[in-house]
Protein backbone atom coordinates (compact mmCIF):
# COMPACT_ATOMS: atom_id res chain seq x y z
CA UNK A 1 0.00 0.00 0.00
CA UNK A 2 1.47 3.46 -1.14
CA UNK A 3 1.78 5.76 2.01
CA UNK A 4 0.82 8.54 0.01
CA UNK A 5 -2.78 7.54 -1.11
CA UNK A 6 -3.73 5.89 2.51
CA UNK A 7 -5.49 9.11 3.44
CA UNK A 8 -7.03 9.89 0.30
CA UNK A 9 -8.32 6.47 0.28
CA UNK A 10 -9.21 6.76 4.64
CA UNK A 11 -11.19 9.63 3.85
CA UNK A 12 -13.07 8.15 0.92
CA UNK A 13 -13.95 5.12 2.59
CA UNK A 14 -15.16 7.10 5.70
CA UNK A 15 -17.27 9.98 3.05
CA UNK A 16 -18.65 6.63 1.72
CA UNK A 17 -19.85 5.41 5.23
CA UNK A 18 -21.28 8.41 6.30
CA UNK A 19 -23.66 8.97 2.98
CA UNK A 20 -24.62 5.15 3.10
CA UNK A 21 -25.24 6.07 7.26
CA UNK A 22 -27.39 9.18 6.28
CA UNK A 23 -29.42 7.85 3.09
CA UNK A 24 -29.94 4.74 4.88
CA UNK A 25 -30.82 6.15 7.98
CA UNK A 26 -29.12 3.77 10.40
CA UNK A 27 -28.43 4.87 13.99
CA UNK A 28 -25.11 4.76 14.33
CA UNK A 29 -24.06 5.50 18.35
CA UNK A 30 -22.28 8.53 19.14
CA UNK A 31 -23.22 9.73 15.52
CA UNK A 32 -23.51 13.70 16.34
CA UNK A 33 -20.20 12.97 18.16
CA UNK A 34 -18.25 11.17 15.25
CA UNK A 35 -19.97 13.14 11.87
CA UNK A 36 -18.61 16.55 12.91
CA UNK A 37 -15.93 19.12 11.56
CA UNK A 38 -13.17 18.33 14.83
CA UNK A 39 -13.62 14.74 13.76
CA UNK A 40 -12.02 14.76 10.50
CA UNK A 41 -9.31 16.69 12.30
CA UNK A 42 -8.51 13.79 14.41
CA UNK A 43 -9.03 11.67 12.03
CA UNK A 44 -6.52 13.48 9.30
CA UNK A 45 -4.43 13.76 12.18
CA UNK A 46 -3.78 10.72 13.68
CA UNK A 47 -3.37 9.49 9.88
CA UNK A 48 -0.88 11.66 9.52
CA UNK A 49 1.07 11.13 12.46
CA UNK A 50 0.66 7.29 12.03
CA UNK A 51 2.78 8.11 8.72
CA UNK A 52 4.89 10.46 10.36
CA UNK A 53 5.89 8.20 12.80
CA UNK A 54 5.70 4.94 10.74
CA UNK A 55 7.82 6.68 7.49
CA UNK A 56 10.14 9.07 9.58
CA UNK A 57 8.88 11.78 8.02
CA UNK A 58 9.17 14.98 10.11
CA UNK A 59 6.10 17.16 8.51
CA UNK A 60 3.63 14.54 8.42
CA UNK A 61 4.38 13.77 11.77
CA UNK A 62 4.26 17.71 13.01
CA UNK A 63 1.30 18.27 10.82
CA UNK A 64 -0.69 15.04 11.64
CA UNK A 65 0.41 15.96 15.63
CA UNK A 66 -0.96 19.46 15.27
CA UNK A 67 -4.44 18.67 13.28
CA UNK A 68 -5.06 15.73 16.11
CA UNK A 69 -4.75 18.73 18.97
CA UNK A 70 -6.63 20.89 17.09
CA UNK A 71 -9.25 18.04 16.32
CA UNK A 72 -9.63 17.23 20.02
CA UNK A 73 -9.36 20.81 20.96
CA UNK A 74 -12.38 21.81 18.82
CA UNK A 75 -14.51 18.97 20.30
CA UNK A 76 -13.38 19.73 23.71
CA UNK A 77 -14.99 23.56 22.95
CA UNK A 78 -17.54 22.57 21.02
CA UNK A 79 -19.31 19.26 21.91
CA UNK A 80 -18.19 18.95 25.38
CA UNK A 81 -18.05 22.24 26.68
CA UNK A 82 -15.10 21.40 28.28
CA UNK A 83 -12.66 24.66 27.87
CA UNK A 84 -12.99 28.28 26.18
CA UNK A 85 -11.56 29.54 23.27
CA UNK A 86 -8.12 30.88 24.33
CA UNK A 87 -4.69 30.48 22.71
CA UNK A 88 -2.62 29.50 25.53
CA UNK A 89 -4.70 26.11 24.28
CA UNK A 90 -3.38 26.32 20.77
CA UNK A 91 0.31 27.45 21.37
CA UNK A 92 0.36 24.56 23.81
CA UNK A 93 -0.35 22.24 20.21
CA UNK A 94 2.42 23.10 18.33
CA UNK A 95 4.89 22.88 21.63
CA UNK A 96 3.49 19.27 21.85
CA UNK A 97 4.03 18.82 18.12
CA UNK A 98 7.40 20.46 18.64
CA UNK A 99 8.95 18.51 21.36
CA UNK A 100 7.26 14.80 19.48
CA UNK A 101 9.05 16.27 16.38
CA UNK A 102 12.15 16.04 18.39
CA UNK A 103 11.51 12.90 20.64
CA UNK A 104 11.57 11.20 17.08
CA UNK A 105 14.27 12.40 15.51
CA UNK A 106 16.60 13.94 17.64
CA UNK A 107 17.43 16.89 15.23
CA UNK A 108 15.84 20.13 15.88
CA UNK A 109 12.20 21.26 17.49
CA UNK A 110 13.36 21.18 21.42
CA UNK A 111 14.07 25.03 21.27
CA UNK A 112 11.00 26.31 20.28
CA UNK A 113 8.92 23.27 21.86
CA UNK A 114 10.43 24.18 25.12
CA UNK A 115 9.29 27.64 24.67
CA UNK A 116 6.11 27.51 23.53
CA UNK A 117 5.72 25.32 26.77
CA UNK A 118 6.86 27.66 29.04
CA UNK A 119 4.76 30.73 27.16
CA UNK A 120 1.84 28.08 26.72
CA UNK A 121 1.81 26.94 30.61
CA UNK A 122 2.38 30.73 32.26
CA UNK A 123 -0.46 32.16 30.07
CA UNK A 124 -2.87 28.88 31.12
CA UNK A 125 -2.03 29.38 34.78
CA UNK A 126 -1.46 33.38 35.05
CA UNK A 127 -3.98 34.02 37.43
CA UNK A 128 -2.20 31.62 39.78
CA UNK A 129 1.06 32.39 39.22
CA UNK A 130 0.52 35.91 39.84
CA UNK A 131 -1.54 35.36 43.14
CA UNK A 132 1.62 32.74 44.06
CA UNK A 133 4.19 35.88 43.42
CA UNK A 134 2.37 38.41 44.85
CA UNK A 135 1.65 36.57 48.14
CA UNK A 136 5.36 35.45 48.33
CA UNK A 137 7.36 38.38 46.95
CA UNK A 138 5.06 41.46 48.11
CA UNK A 139 7.80 43.61 48.70
CA UNK A 140 9.57 42.58 45.92
CA UNK A 141 7.88 45.11 43.04
CA UNK A 142 9.01 47.85 44.66
CA UNK A 143 12.56 46.85 44.31
CA UNK A 144 12.15 44.86 40.90
CA UNK A 145 12.78 48.70 38.84
CA UNK A 146 15.94 49.21 40.89
CA UNK A 147 17.74 45.66 40.33
CA UNK A 148 16.60 45.82 36.69
CA UNK A 149 18.66 49.22 36.24
CA UNK A 150 21.84 48.22 38.24
CA UNK A 151 21.64 44.48 36.05
CA UNK A 152 21.29 46.62 33.09
CA UNK A 153 24.50 49.03 34.15
CA UNK A 154 26.17 46.26 35.17
CA UNK A 155 26.03 44.35 31.66
CA UNK A 156 26.46 47.78 29.45
CA UNK A 157 29.82 48.84 31.35
CA UNK A 158 31.39 46.40 33.00
CA UNK A 159 33.35 43.94 30.92
CA UNK A 160 34.66 40.04 31.62
CA UNK A 161 38.18 39.43 30.94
Amino acid sequence: MKSHRVLPGIFLVIMGIYLLVNQFSIDVPYKDILFQWPSVLVLIGLILAWQGLSNKEEAKLFSGVVSLGLGIFFHGVHTFNAWEYEWPYITLIVAIAFLLKYGVHRRDGISPGLILLLVSTVAIFYDTITLWLNTLYGGFSNLLPFILIVIGIYLLFIRRK
